[in-house]
């Protein structure tokens, strides 16, 4: 009886260690989401399908649609259980490599993880030739205190810029490309995978019309740059120089159309602008406002 007493007792305290290891990967359900990415989980796909992340961050994937699904690892060093609407599953990947994952309730749902020591930011947006452009990324905890970036224009990679790395692990660091150049962050002997920034020579032009006292300014960036950021900016003599006064993302035709109430004659222009609506890629020349109309008995 002692023996089997004691049997017990074992078998009952690796389950609970077992357990607890799990719980240090896979986080419950209907809990609050753990920090980091996020993968919203659709009626017949995940968004975004490929995700990259630094060793040690944590995934949620969270059911927005009205069926239920799973997220299991093709090689099935994971599953979650059936996740119900605004359900949530959340996992800690902490080796680098890419995981391929799907649901088991509907198998053409499919989305993959890759996970990197040094992760280097996509740049969905092309950089202007011969403008600071800066680059942006990440890496696991306790890597090194500075971060080089090399890049590769078709001659071979090569150091072009180097920082210094957050305590949170995050850096910043400003290239001046010349052409499209493949970029990658070097970490001792960690090494990024590379991602290739668009250089292109894009122009803007613009037009300003006058309704009584709204003033119009028509932008179009070329070539077409949809979902860009363009700024209009206002020469403001008590701001000692141009003044940035709305931001707007350009249409699928690459227009913009700023509107504002301006009873006064400044000039002004529209700047192409990364997304951070302060670095420029390319600015009209100044446009001259139609004046406002005259007032009656004047």
């Amino acid at each position: 009886m002692r023996r089997a007493a004691l049997a017990a007792t074992v078998a009952a305290a690796a389950l609970a260690t077992a357990a607890t290891a799990a719980g240090q990967m896979d986080h419950a359900m209907h809990s609050a989401p753990a920090a980091g990415p996020a993968v919203s989980i659709g009626y017949a796909s995940v968004a975004p399908t490929k995700i990259e992340l630094v060793t040690g961050e944590t995934v949620t994937w969270t059911n927005d649609s009205t069926r239920q699904h799973t997220v299991t690892a093709d090689d099935g060093s994971f599953t979650s259980a059936t996740l119900i609407p605004s359900d949530t599953y959340s996992r800690t990947f902490t080796a680098e490599g890419a995981i391929p994952y799907y649901c088991k309730l509907h198998p053409g749902i499919r989305g993959e993880v890759d996970v990197h020591d040094v992760v280097l930011d996509a740049q969905p947006l092309p950089a202007a030739p011969g403008k600071p452009f800066p680059l942006r990324g990440r890496t696991m905890a306790g890597l090194g205190g500075s971060v080089t970036i090399e890049g590769d224009d078709g001659t071979g990679f090569a150091e072009v810029a180097s920082g210094g790395v957050s305590t949170d692990g995050s850096f910043a660091v400003t290239v001046t490309p010349r052409t499209s150049t493949s970029y990658r962050a070097v970490i001792g002997d960690k090494r990024s995978a590379p991602i290739t920034l668009a250089v292109l020579d894009r122009t803007v032009n613009a037009t300003a019309t006058r309704a009584g006292k709204i003033v119009t300014v028509t932008a179009t960036v070329t070539p077409a740059a949809p979902g860009a950021t363009v700024v209009l900016q206002l020469r403001l003599p008590e701001r000692f120089g141009w003044w940035p006064v709305q931001h707007l993302k350009l249409d699928k035709a690459s227009k913009a159309r700023f509107r504002l109430p301006l009873t006064r004659r400044v000039p002004a222009r529209v700047a192409l602008t990364l997304a951070d609506g302060a670095t420029r890629l390319a600015t009209t020349p100044a446009l001259a406002i139609p004046a406002p109309p005259a007032r009656r008995g004047s």
